[in-house]
């Protein structure tokens, strides 16, 4: 099976189950949704998202799947974005303009990042217990947060075993 490309990151620091990383900049295609269609909504940004990397854009430019999808609730809490990392070998003015206006294309800082891993299939409970021991860690410790977490998806669909999820948010 072929490897896809991971999001480059330095583990700065581990406390506990989390690790405290640092993200360089990269670039970002990403897609903003409303939540009032809340179960359609990540199949219908992955949807989108994927039409981009598999050549519905300006030059029909097809571009390698990486990992991991990054989505997060915004701050109102009336919309959602899921982001797919560009391969590293991509500057922003390499990439092929979306067909779709609904993408945006953007490059990052760099930053800094907690995290916490877990296993098995994704849902909002597992989600919510993880991004809870992770804020606990984080105000033991007097780390501050900054923003909303993010939910990372390293394996597609059909992979039953070893899946790879994670908690991310930015930190101070």
């Amino acid at each position: 099976m072929s490897q896809v490309e991971q999001q480059n990151f330095k583990t700065l620091n581990v406390i506990d189950n989390i690790e405290i990383r640092e993200y360089p900049p990269a670039i970002y295609a990403s897609v903003t949704i409303n939540n009032s269609n809340s179960n359609s909504n990540s199949n219908s940004m992955f949807g989108i998202l994927a039409g981009y990397i598999f050549g519905r854009n300006e030059n029909n430019q097809k571009i390698a799947m990486t990992a991991p999808v990054h989505m997060h609730q915004n701050d109102d809490q009336k919309s959602s974005t899921m982001s797919f990392v560009m391969p590293s070998e991509y500057k922003i003015g390499e990439l092929s303009k979306p067909n779709d206006k609904r993408i945006k294309i953007k490059k990052s800082n760099t930053k800094k990042y907690a995290a916490i891993s877990y296993t098995g299939y994704n849902n909002s409970e597992k989600f919510n217990k993880y991004k809870s021991e992770l804020q606990s860690v984080l105000d033991k410790k007097n780390i501050k947060t900054i923003g909303n977490p993010i939910y990372l998806g390293y394996d597609p669909p059909y992979k039953f075993w070893n899946r790879k999820n994670e908690v991310l948010i930015e930190i101070n």
